[in-house]
């Protein structure tokens, strides 16, 4: 006999704009799509991913939202001033020109925590972004009109669940803590 498939999720730590900052990057989301076409990211889906842990067994989410009564370090202003793509899944992203140290540290600090858990912290190194279109085609980023920066101060961090569908994926919060002041 076979054993019985465990159910899993597909999770991961984000950073959680407010209504304010969601507004504006959906106009940059405009400003991409008018230059690089592909799919606007909808504005439920807007967020900087801090660890993507993939596909995750249920009986590991408890564990995980404990990691978000841990005490977390500081959230603060992270200033997304530049365009920039991702050429083999098509992506055109949102993100700063330099990281703030803070955020540094939180992704640091998340990783190490997770990887007490049995996470494996992947190779490549930490490129925050907020994705705004998938799918994008060739369009020269420099032709996206210039637009102030987007001063987002950052401070919900959220674990969520995925789940992507044909018209894109759809996320659920299972649990988020507010980063110190």
């Amino acid at each position: 006999m076979s054993e019985p498939r465990m159910a899993v999720r597909r999770l991961f730590f984000a950073l959680w704009p407010d209504a304010g900052t969601v507004e504006e990057l959906v106009g940059w989301t405009r400003l991409a799509h008018d230059v690089c076409g592909g799919r606007r990211m909808r504005a439920d889906t807007l967020h900087l991913t801090l660890a993507f842990l993939g596909a995750v067994e249920v009986d590991r989410v408890p564990d995980l939202l404990e990691l978000l009564r841990a005490p977390r370090g500081p959230g603060g202003a992270l200033a997304l001033d530049r365009f920039g793509r991702f050429r083999g899944p098509r992506i055109v992203w949102a993100g700063p020109s330099a990281a703030p140290s803070w955020l540094a540290a939180l992704h640091r600090s998340l990783w190490r925590d997770l990887a007490g858990l049995g996470f494996r912290r992947p190779e490549e190194s930490f490129r925050p972004h907020v994705s705004l279109l998938r799918k994008a085609g060739d369009g020269e980023l420099s032709a996206i009109p210039p637009a102030r920066p987007i001063i987002w101060d950052a401070r919900r961090l959220v674990l969520v669940a995925s789940a992507p569908r044909e018209t894109g994926s759809y996320y659920q919060a299972l649990g988020e803590c507010r980063l110190a002041d």
